[in-house]
């Protein structure tokens, strides 16, 4: 597809389109968005075109589910393969693959992009573009192909989102590790210059289905936990009529000052910032019960705690509805 070709479609989508284009090729505007009938039939197309070509080295082939299966081949034709043939083979089968899972995690970024409007005015830069793809196409795990769609996604609506270090924390985590992070992001709260979760064995390790000590040490050397013992939280003493904020998922907390107070600290433990950056692609359910844990944790004599959802944000601003307090539950 050429630049000329994507009138009416979205910006956002012309976006990736170009980004595609950059990183990996052409690719229709039809793939992109699998959930339509008419991509359906276009893979269908390519994949059955890709599989009537590479028959003679291949051998034995089958489609199903989105996936390409090379059938063993009988022991006679495998004898008959000359070393150079079984070389070409293995590419053959591994770029087909590649290829395959470049596809899938476009396509999820499309979707995830095919409602929006806007997109930021400026692009990917190249280097990033070109690192993105060198890993993508090695993710064949569903799961994890999605995770890369968001990634994408995210880089497109606001370049310089996800850095070089972050990609590469990602590439090395396993499912496992992802899903494990998934779970600690339910217990992370965001200040403006820190991602932290209160000392674990407060609350989260008293938790059903949730993480223990294995797992918060592998994801501090999946490098998206601070490798350090847990650090110190504080808020400073502040005067009459102050406000501090907290943000956990769509809540934001404040904790209001009706007198002066002293400094407040908490043992906590971290997010790296590549750990900050995957918080992002992580769908937060406020657990209200932590809420009120954490309101109880930090409250001091002359502060009244409360929360409220995020309505929207308009740059800086950000606009909440009606608030619940503490002492109110």
């Amino acid at each position: 597809m050429e630049i000329k070709d994507l009138a009416g479609i979205s910006e956002p989508l012309k976006r990736l389109i170009e980004v595609i284009s950059e990183g990996a090729g052409a690719i229709s505007h039809p793939y992109l968005i699998r959930k339509n009938a008419d991509a359906k039939a276009y893979e269908i197309r390519v994949i059955s075109q890709a599989m009537a070509e590479s028959h003679a080295l291949l051998g034995g082939m089958e489609y199903e589910d989105g996936k390409i299966k090379i059938l063993p081949e009988s022991q006679e034709s495998s004898e008959q393969l000359s070393l150079p043939n079984r070389t070409e083979n293995r590419r053959k089968y591994q770029e087909l693959r590649k290829q395959q899972n470049i596809e899938s995690i476009c396509a999820n970024s499309a979707e995830l992009l095919i409602g929006e409007s806007q997109v930021a005015e400026d692009k990917p830069e190249s280097d990033w573009i070109n690192r993105f793809f060198e890993i993508a196409e090695n993710i064949s795990a569903e799961e994890l192909q999605y995770i890369w769609g968001k990634i994408l996604a995210g880089e497109i609506q606001k370049p310089g989102s996800f850095s070089f270090r972050t990609l590469e924390t990602l590439k090395n985590m396993s499912r496992q590790e992802a899903e494990n992070f998934c779970k600690l992001g339910q217990y992370v709260f965001q200040t403006s210059n820190m991602a932290f979760y209160v000392n674990p064995e407060e609350y989260l390790f008293k938790q059903e289905n949730t993480l223990g000590f294995a797992e918060i040490f592998a994801l501090k050397d999946a490098g998206v936990v601070a490798d350090s013992d847990l650090l110190q939280f504080s808020f400073n003493p502040s005067s009459a009529g102050t406000t501090s904020q907290i943000f956990y998922g769509s809540l934001i907390l404040f904790f209001e000052r009706e007198k002066d107070t002293p400094k407040i600290t908490s043992r906590v433990g971290a997010l790296t910032k590549a750990g900050v950056e995957l918080l992002k692609l992580v769908p937060i359910q406020p657990d209200i019960e932590y809420v009120k844990f954490i309101a109880q944790h930090l409250h001091a004599d002359g502060m009244k705690v409360a929360w409220a959802p995020v309505v929207k944000t308009e740059g800086d601003l950000i606009y909440t509805g009606d608030k619940t307090y503490l002492e109110s539950m």
